[in-house]
């Protein structure tokens, strides 16, 4: 058939549709899905900005400082990081007392209690606004004398909630010029590795599946290596969930065939695990674990 010209009545419709440009938004979008990607970060308008008087300089003003004039140091280090800005200037309180602002020993030993958990336990010790408070240490309570509800420690260098605020700065700490206590308590586990300790110290039973030896030796060598920021939880690397699949989960359904049942009851009261674990039912990548330890890496968290 013959090419037909348009008629002129047809006209040209308009649709109110646009097509967007899959590279120009995802450009657009890039940053908001980065924030909102992460837990942790910080909204300027959830610091307090309270100081007892302002400081003679607010463009020059040291974290010490605003430490001395009140402000809580996580807040100061967010004021501080975000360039001092003029959208949330310092607010003097002549209402603040000498007595609220805590001493620069009392910052330490708060900030301490922190890094502990932190190291220790992979997480922050809980607000009070927070009901899920974590057990405590006795080193801390007991040892370090921090007997206080943990609220107090996280309320003294911090006004939002803590885990905002990004953990992975345990990893940059130098351990060198720590008190000798610390280390000591530090030597015995971190974060990451309670799940691996029972293959360490107990040997299988005897009846165990031989075609677990693999993930058994793998799980003993893990145990017996440095501890390393590869396996630490704030700092896991990606490749060890893509290797291994759930550590913990893993570890508990491997522990249930390998370990008889007085040894995991005597794990459980001497504390080498919190409890006996339970069968995961969709975390049996142990069953295919080779004995190499492709995990632990060169990251070592204590270096000699």
């Amino acid at each position: 058939m013959p090419f037909q010209a348009t008629p002129q009545w047809i006209g040209v419709p308009s649709f109110n549709i646009i097509d967007i440009d899959p590279i120009e938004v995802a450009r657009a979008f890039q940053e908001y899905v980065y924030v909102g990607s992460r837990l942790t970060g910080v909204d300027l308008n959830d610091i307090s900005i309270r100081v007892s008087k302002l400081p003679d300089n607010s463009e020059s003003v040291t974290l010490s400082e605003l430490l001395s004039l009140g402000m809580k140091l996580f807040d100061a280090i967010v004021w501080l990081t975000a360039g001092r800005p003029s959208s949330h200037k310092l607010v003097a309180d002549p209402a603040m007392t000498p007595a609220e602002i805590p001493s620069m020993h009392e910052i330490a030993r708060a900030t301490f209690y922190c890094y502990f958990m932190l190291l220790v336990q992979a997480r922050y010790p809980a607000g009070a606004s927070n009901p899920e408070k974590p057990k405590i240490p006795n080193f801390l309570t007991t040892i370090m004398g921090m007997s206080d509800d943990q609220s107090k420690y996280v309320s003294t260098i911090c006004s939002f909630e803590p885990s905002k605020f990004d953990p992975k700065w345990v990893h940059h700490i130098q351990f060198d010029g720590l008190g000798q206590e610390s280390l000591s308590r530090f030597g015995l586990g971190v974060a990451g590795y309670r799940m691996f300790g029972p293959f360490k110290l107990y040997s299988p039973k005897p009846n165990m599946d031989q075609n677990l030896r693999p993930a058994f030796n793998f799980a003993k060598k893990v145990a017996s290596s440095k501890a390393s920021w590869n396996v630490h939880p704030l700092t896991r690397s990606p490749n060890v969930l893509t290797k291994r699949g759930n550590l913990n989960k893993n570890l508990g359904n491997l522990m249930l065939e390998c370990f008889t049942l007085e040894d995991l009851k005597e794990m459980e009261k001497s504390k080498l695990i919190y409890k006996i674990p339970t069968k995961e039912a969709n975390h049996l990548q142990y069953r295919q674990w080779t004995e190499e330890d492709d995990i632990t890496g060169t990251a070592v968290i204590f270096k000699e």
